[in-house]
């Protein structure tokens, strides 16, 4: 019974399921939009802030300081933004198409219908028609102005009622089916040609909009019809013959559960219609008026054909009923889903109002009607619900009349509101058309009409803060966010309102606003984060947490949260072990999340550094679209962390560098590219990059110069670094200054810097009296700190007697091992050697100690003449500050050997790593002129001289290649320079060297001429 069309024909059957799959499409549309609700018009956005955070980009040490090369890392962190309130023109398109096939059904089942019903049923098709507004449409050029404009609705109006009447009067005889496909053709065709026209931006918004009012009344009149269908099936689930029952006597459940079950149903729309109007303050549970006005329409679709069965009408519901009933239906779901997919609050409130004003009256009233009529039936166990229809005392006629009035007294109770939120949601679905097409004033003027309606509908109140917004209406905006508050808060008007909060820099109010927020909706991860966020900008590191934390769970975009929780642990690195963190942190594709991993990276242990992740989308054909923030900080923090060879990495960030999508970077990638080229390629580069940021950079020059600077120190260029750090006028770039001075050998020229360096630094202040012997060395550094850089302290024996006073090993061994190569650099083996003896041998020494001994200990064996011992130990490992060193020490040993091949090497090894070394590069440029590639020597001193202009022993090389390769003004003006460069003995000694060079040039000329 429940599958009567299984005895239609095929046609009858076809369409008939056709249609019925289209029900269960609206159904499946309707309960998605009801799901969604607001995010059907309003999505949460994210905006991501970038956040730039103090952080050493790299660290090195000379045995007695340990130096941080203070840089910066960037965090990206995130909030969400709810956007304006959107139009749905895709919810429109749909409806509008659902309605065209509702129609189609409604048109065909109609012309099924005898004459008068028939001539009566079409008179108000045309008049709803009417009300349908079709001129809105706009008919390009004559048609949208002929009739006054009403052309198109003349149109329809002739062309639906000459079809069906044709139908109706001439050719009765084509079946249901055939009609339907030609009135589907005709609407859905139809209104695909409008839709193609050029006079409409937005027809079906415009449709939707202007013809609410007549599908309104439509579907609340089949609302009031489903009405008792619920009733009617309590009727058969309790009348019902069973024949599952245990005992075997299949009785059916009878009145007294008819009347149970029936009284739980009244009393759940009772408690929902209380709920509503306010009069209750608890929210009762109950079961959603949309989720009965479903199972009253599925219902129906059994409940109809009974009906038209046992009354005997004249409508059968097999040729008309069943396609009658589909259509309306169809189109009833086209309107809820429309409410629903617009976020039209007060349409969904008025369509909620009259599903249980109308269910409401309907239960009384059928209840009443059943027990009127067939107590006695239901006593003698019959069942009912095949007679339901056909009354013997109290008709279904009258039973409906009371429905109908009950529902009347009901809204006469409310002062007939629902009717004035219907029309508030008329109002706003055209304002919404009118806001699709730009026309944002009348847009205003409709939204307004619908708060003259219902004031606290949030669907208005949204829409005008929305276009307030899109005019930088602040003022107005705020008013409207905090009317949206009143009746219907949403999470999004909460985070509207506090972002417009936020714009105007009152930070602590929209920190409220959130808080009232949360307190009104405490799962929505949403509103948690932007707390979070927000708390995390006051330093209120606890709540901060906490609410991050709270979001990941409650939010679909858990990695949002997720990001401004590694953003919130690299503004707090000592609140949490960073180590342990980052075993537990996930690969994610999400790029803020990765960049923010990237900038961990900073604050943990430098080994970690060294293993900072690649961005996959470095792999990828570049575009020119600009870099967002989350890929650039990613970049940035790969680009300066970056300790091994990446041979892309360097074109990338110059092409990005120069597409003018990325000026807001500009500085940034080059200077990612400097660092990158720093430690993984051409140190010169870098130097040449930072020095061209820096320069006429009144903002941040000074920034860049303090690392341009200490790159100089750990690469030795103590005088050039004192040159680029003089530029500053930081009290940290003075101490630096004034320590490369010292370490140049100019300590007197350092003595203010040292001076004004210690003014506010005692631990400074005491370094500058022991180097000027204003007080006597005490601790093991302080002595160390005087052994090797106070030339006052020159005699041997105050020497030994303060380093014999020393206790720390490490510390001895690098003063020993100083001392070893300072006077070797002498040409003073012995007492080079004696220093050594002094380096305590069976003491644990940490690594760079260790390494510095080694070294100590090769420059020994080569000075001996024992190459094959310092080949053979030269095995040993060093810390990479002393590998150049290693490397030279075993140029040398080959060199001396004559083993051109693996001496080349050795020597490559080590300019590769120490390329502006004055003594590695001399030596290799020496070598390489020995063994006749004197224009690769010249290359090699003309990378280096630049950033040594004051190193004897490289102005010395240099002018004798410059000889050599016949650059005879080169060589002078490199004479000229060492003259104020050393000595006036060792420049009278070379002098000599150069002339005697020049003249075999000039003789071997002459005899060549």
């Amino acid at each position: 019974m429940l599958f009567f069309w299984k005895n239609w024909n095929t046609a009858h059957r076809t369409t008939y399921w056709t249609g019925l799959v289209l029900l269960a499409a609206a159904i499946i549309g309707m309960i998605w939009a009801w799901m969604q609700g607001l995010q059907n018009v309003v999505r949460w956005d994210v905006l991501s802030d970038l956040t730039e955070l103090p952080a050493s980009i790299g660290t090195f040490t000379d045995g007695l300081f340990d130096y941080s090369v203070s840089g910066k890392a960037y965090i990206v962190t995130e909030q969400f933004a709810a956007s304006v309130m959107q139009v749905n023109g895709l919810a429109a398109q749909l409806v509008t198409l659902g309605i065209c096939v509702g129609m189609a059904f409604v048109l065909a089942a109609i012309t099924e219908l005898p004459r008068w019903y028939y001539l009566i049923a079409m008179a108000v098709l045309i008049v709803l028609l009417a009300t349908f507004r079709l001129e809105v449409l706009q008919l390009p050029g004559f048609l949208g102005t002929v009739l006054g404009g009403r052309f198109l609705f003349v149109v329809v109006a002739l062309g639906f009622g000459l079809v069906s009447y044709y139908f109706h009067a001439f050719r009765p005889e084509i079946e249901l089916p055939a009609r339907l496909g030609v009135f589907a053709a005709i609407t859905l065709l139809g209104w695909l040609v409008i839709d193609r026209l050029p006079g409409q931006q937005l027809p079906a918004l415009a449709f939707v909009g202007y013809s609410l009012p007549g599908l309104l009344v439509l579907s609340l009149g089949f609302i009031f019809w489903i009405s008792p269908e619920i009733i009617a099936g309590l009727v058969y689930l309790t009348s019902v013959t069973r024949t599952n029952r245990s005992d075997g006597s299949g009785r059916p459940l009878g009145v007294a559960n008819f009347l149970v079950i029936g009284s739980l149903y009244i009393v759940n729309l009772v408690l929902i219609w209380l709920n509503n109007t306010k009069v209750i303050a608890w929210n009762p549970l109950v079961v959603s008026p949309f989720v009965l006005i479903l199972i009253s329409l599925i219902l129906g679709i059994w409940g109809f054909r009974q009906q038209l069965r046992q009354n005997e009408t004249a409508l059968p519901f097999r040729d008309a009923g069943a396609y009658l009933y589909l259509g309306l239906a169809l189109i009833t779901l086209m309107v809820i889903s429309y409410a629903f997919a617009s976020a039209n609050d007060p349409l969904v409130e008025a369509l909620e109002d009259v599903i249980v004003y109308t269910h409401l009256a309907a239960g009384l009233a059928f209840v009443a009607y059943v027990i009127f009529n067939f107590l006695s039936l239901y006593r003698q166990g019959l069942p009912v619900y095949k007679v339901l229809y056909k009354p013997t005392r109290f008709s279904v006629l009258q039973a409906r009349l009371v429905t109908a009035i009950v529902t009347v007294v009901i809204l006469a109770f409310e002062n007939f509101f629902p009717i004035s939120q219907a029309v508030a949601g008329y109002f706003n679905s055209v304002g919404d058309y009118h806001a699709g097409t730009g026309e944002i004033r009348v847009a205003e003027q409709y939204y307004s009409l619908a708060l003259n309606s219902e004031f606290q509908n949030h669907k208005s109140n949204y829409a005008l803060a929305s276009l307030a917004l899109s005019q930088d209406d602040k003022v107005t905006a705020v008013h409207y966010f905090q009317q949206a508050l009143l009746k219907q808060p949403s999470a999004q008007a909460y985070a509207g309102l506090s972002a417009v909060l936020l714009q105007d820099n009152l930070l602590f109010e929209a920190i409220k606003m959130l808080q009232r927020g949360i307190r009104s909706f405490p799962k929505n991860g949403e509103l948690q984060n932007n707390l979070g966020y927000l708390y995390a900008r006051t330093s209120v590191a606890d709540s901060a947490y906490y609410y991050l934390a709270a979001a990941a769970g409650n939010t679909a975009r858990e990695e949002v949260p997720q990001t401004n929780l590694l953003a919130f642990w690299a503004r707090n690195p000592r609140l949490i072990s960073l180590d342990s963190l980052a075993r537990t942190m996930e690969n994610r594709s999400y790029e803020s999340y990765e960049a923010n991993r990237s900038a961990l990276a900073f604050f943990r242990n430098p080994t970690d550094s060294t293993g900072v992740q690649r961005p996959n989308w470095l792999d990828a054909p570049l575009t020119d679209d600009g870099l967002n923030v989350s890929r650039f900080a990613q970049l940035y923090n790969y680009s300066v962390q970056n300790r091994t060879t990446d041979t892309t990495l360097l074109t990338i960030l110059n092409r990005l560098g120069q597409n003018p999508a990325n000026q807001d970077f500009t500085d940034d990638l080059l200077f990612a590219r400097a660092a990158s080229q720093y430690y993984t390629g051409n140190k010169r580069t870098a130097f040449e990059l930072t020095d061209q940021i820096a320069r006429d950079n009144q903002r941040n020059g000074a920034f860049y110069n303090f690392i341009t600077g200490l790159w100089m120190m750990e690469q030795g260029l103590n005088r050039k670094a004192a040159d680029i750090l003089s530029q500053n006028a930081d009290t940290l770039s003075i101490y630096y200054q004034a320590l490369a001075l010292t370490k140049s050998g100019d300590p007197l020229i350092a003595q203010s810097l040292w001076e004004t360096a210690g003014q506010n630094d005692p631990g400074v202040q005491t370094l500058a009296e022991v180097l000027y012997e204003k007080r006597q060395p005490a601790t093991d550094l302080e002595k160390a700190f005087v052994l090797l850089y106070n030339p006052l302290l020159d005699q041997p024996e105050s020497q030994r007697a303060l380093y014999r006073s020393m206790r720390d090993d490490n510390l001895k061994t690098i003063v020993a091992s100083v001392f070893v190569n300072r006077f070797l650099t002498l040409n003073q083996p012995v007492v080079a050697e004696s220093w050594y003896e002094q380096i305590p041998q069976e003491a644990r020494l940490n690594p760079y100690a260790g390494s510095a001994m080694t070294i100590a200990y090769l420059r020994l064996r080569n000075a001996k003449g024992q190459y094959d011992q310092t080949i053979s130990d030269a095995r040993q490992s060093v810390v990479a500050a002393f590998q150049p060193e290693k490397d030279f020490v075993l140029a040398q040993a080959y060199q001396a050997k004559r083993q051109t091949a693996p001496a080349r090497l050795a020597y490559e090894n080590a300019l590769k790593r120490a390329p502006f070394n004055a003594e590695i590069v001399a030596a290799a440029a020496g070598f390489e002129q020995q063994n006749g590639r004197a224009e690769k020597a010249y290359n090699l001193v003309l990378e280096a001289l630049p950033l040594n202009e004051r190193n004897p022993d490289l102005l010395k090389i240099y002018a004798l290649l410059c000889l050599d390769l016949s650059l005879t003004d080169y060589a002078d003006e490199s004479l000229t320079r060492l003259r104020s460069a050393t000595s006036p003995t060792d420049y009278q000694a070379f002098l000599a060297r150069y002339q005697a060079k020049r003249a075999l040039i000039k003789k071997q000329r002459e005899s060549f001429q």
